[in-house]
């Protein structure tokens, strides 16, 4: 295989050209449709694994992950999505990855250790994230056909799984995507920012209403309608905006707000971690500490005056 950094471009499952999967630049205005996807580890379907619950899968976790973050899925593994305590909440978790220069040896050893590991083939950068979430709904419309519901995190999101599947055991809505929504944002023209997003790439000055990337929902139906709007249209390197936003909004899917999944503010107390879905910037060592306060006796938790559930 030609290295990484010189590829021009990358072959597909589907034999189509894809140009924009293999540089780690925001991808310009050009860039081209999708969404076949080359995978170099799966998991295979996880309806019929003895790792998943006996019958319907209630959700599949996906953690777009890069590769160097080992130590967060290890965390991560440990705590909040161990498979013995999923299984009894009726949830899968996955790893979705991309390739790194010289890493997919890693990538393989781990893959067969854990066997939770999806790897594409396409360069895994922060410029490339929207791929990766077109990569794991792919994966998830054709290897978790049976899961209700499909969660899409990252690798530095703590998740109360508890707090998850309680929710969406008493969800009954269909065609949707549920998380912390954002209204009126604008794109960021600021040259050299994180986010910069040029005119030539995005016109309009407002993104359409879109669920924050930390973590969010899509319902089991809602998968394939959001693949069929992306290979109608070229990817906005935006994660969130692009597909819970744009893509969400072309295959007609409602946006649900839910505030437990709006974890940015510093948690106050243990009762305001339980309170919560989804817990952003955890490193490693705090995936523990989280956990503990998830998993722990109410009788043991340091809380002000609110009521546990």
């Amino acid at each position: 295989m030609a290295s990484l950094s010189t590829l021009g471009l990358c072959v597909t499952s589907s034999l189509v050209l894809i140009t924009y999967i293999v540089t780690s630049r925001v991808p310009g205005a050009d860039a081209t449709t999708c969404c076949r996807f080359n995978y170099l580890q799966k998991v295979d379907d996880v309806c019929t694994d003895a790792r998943s619950p006996a019958g319907q899968l209630l959700g599949v976790i996906v953690v777009c992950s890069a590769v160097e973050n080992r130590a967060r899925r290890d965390a991560i593994r440990g705590t909040w999505g161990s498979p013995e305590h999923l299984k009894g909440l009726g949830l899968r978790v996955v790893y979705v990855l991309g390739r790194a220069e010289g890493r997919d040896g890693d990538v393989l050893v781990e893959a067969r250790r854990h066997s939770d590991i999806i790897q594409a083939d396409f360069v895994d950068s922060y410029a490339n994230l929207s791929v990766k979430s077109l990569a794991a709904l792919r994966w998830a419309a054709e290897y978790a056909a049976c899961a209700r519901f499909v969660v899409k995190t990252d690798d530095d999101a703590f998740i109360n799984t508890h707090l998850l599947s309680r929710d969406l055991a008493g969800t009954a809505h269909r065609r949707f995507v549920m998380g912390y929504v954002i209204a009126g944002a604008q794109p960021d023209r600021t040259p050299g920012s994180k986010w910069f997003t040029p005119v030539s790439i995005y016109s309009s000055d407002v993104y359409p209403t879109y669920a924050s990337g930390v973590a969010y929902v899509i319902s089991g139906d809602g998968v394939r309608p959001l693949l069929r709007a992306a290979a109608g249209s070229r990817v906005f390197w935006i994660e969130d905006v692009y597909v819970t936003g744009m893509l969400a909004r072309a295959a007609g899917l409602q946006l649900i707000v839910n505030g437990k999944f709006y974890g940015y503010r510093p948690m106050s107390d243990d009762c305001a971690v339980r309170n919560h879905i989804a817990l952003h910037r955890v490193n490693a060592s705090d995936m523990y500490k989280w956990w503990t306060v998830v998993a722990a006796e109410p009788s043991r938790l340091s809380c002000h005056l609110q009521t546990l559930d």
